[in-house]
């Protein structure tokens, strides 16, 4: 991880994608703020938004991994478009993304051994997954829609032929809940053990798709962006490409819960259903922002939200390393809170003062140009 010079950070950027990135950061620097609310009369649904489901579903808190994984894939097609221009030759760029993705890696392993007391290597985490699938994305960057439709489609059905079809799976079927699957079978075999929560390693492949749709969606805005920053672009064509991504959102979301009876939403195995349904919501999220923001030119309200996005992994790193820290110092301040607020609404207010202290951090680190890349 380091800090990128203010010339570099003061690069064009598509500030309806830092926005989108900057809601997701948000609510993990929250962190569970509503888990409080558990059993709550009014508010438990609240609650069930801010915590996976146990196995089989979809709420917005399955969504957060989708969405960090897509919005890589958007950027991309920006990123590698500028090294180009730099002159940056195929090889030097692949290198680049090797060493996104060594970096990536380490970031996430360090981050998954923060308070423990041995040494436990693991894949599931999301900044894993992004490590594996941004190399393979790397090779459809810059080909056409229907090469990296393919590819991703290549993954997702052969990921179900997999899963469907291996001698591993137990009598209740693949898509049982439990490690008599494939992904646990490797697992054990890589790893010589299972992870919590019936979490598989082999999310990277299904997750890897998420980020070619992202892939997708920013090749297409790209060639949209690049147009309007030389002046030829109308109002209809970037419209146009806002109808494109609102069509192919709805599209994934139906697909998904169409084959969902037979094929279950199961975010823990990453089952193609699920890719293909999380990546519906997280395209029409993006196109909130990129209508609002890139089409209609609201550009102050999601400020704060790109002071988060702008700043992805030094918020997922204060998010992840001193939200817990932070509720445990606090207490001796704010614990005559718990008084007027109860047992159900004070956690809440703690982590969002968490929340708000880490975006004064990162509201210091924008006003200084000081921007963490991996």
């Amino acid at each position: 991880m380091k800090p990128v010079s203010p010339d570099s950070a003061a690069a064009p950027r598509l500030q309806s994608l830092d926005a989108y990135r900057g809601l997701i950061m948000f609510t993990l620097l929250c962190g569970g703020i509503f888990h409080s609310l558990k059993g709550h009369p009014t508010w438990h649904w609240l609650f069930l938004q801010n915590e996976h489901v146990a196995w089989a579903g979809c709420v917005y808190w399955d969504l957060i991994q989708p969405s960090f994984m897509f919005m890589v894939g958007v950027s991309m097609p920006f990123a590698f478009a500028r090294r180009a221009e730099l002159g940056d030759p195929w090889s030097k760029q692949l290198r680049h993304a090797l060493i996104r993705a060594f970096n990536l890696m380490l970031i996430g392993i360090l981050l998954d051994h923060f308070g423990s007391e041995k040494i436990q290597i693991g894949f599931i985490r999301v900044l894993q997954q992004i490590a594996i699938g941004y190399v393979i994305a790397f090779f459809v960057v810059g080909r056409g829609w229907r090469t990296q439709g393919a590819v991703a489609a290549v993954l997702l059905v052969g990921y179900q032929l997999l899963w469907m079809f291996n001698p591993w799976n137990g009598p209740d079927g693949p898509w049982a809940m439990g490690n008599q699957n494939l992904g646990s079978a490797f697992d054990r075999w890589l790893l010589g053990r299972n992870y919590s929560g019936y979490y598989v390693g082999l999310n990277a492949i299904p997750s890897t798709a998420t980020i070619i749709f992202g892939v997708m969606a920013g090749t297409l805005i790209a060639g949209a962006e690049a147009k309007r920053n030389g002046g030829e672009t109308s109002p209809a064509d970037r419209k146009r490409v806002g109808y494109i991504l609102l069509a192919a959102g709805i599209a994934g979301i139906v697909l998904g819960l169409a084959v969902s009876p037979w094929f279950p939403l199961i975010k823990r195995i990453w089952t193609p259903s699920f890719a293909v349904y999380a990546g519906g919501w997280t395209t029409l999220m993006l196109v909130a922002f990129y209508w609002l923001i890139e089409l209609h030119g609201a550009h102050r309200w999601p400020f704060p939200l790109v002071v988060v996005g702008t700043n992805s992994i030094a918020a997922y790193v204060l998010g992840s390393s001193f939200g817990g820290w932070f509720r445990s110092a606090s207490g001796a301040w704010i614990g005559w809170l718990k008084g007027p607020l109860g047992e159900a609404w004070f956690p809440v207010v703690q982590r969002g003062l968490f929340a708000v202290a880490a975006w004064g951090v990162l509201y210091w680190l924008w006003r200084r140009k000081i921007f963490f890349k991996a």
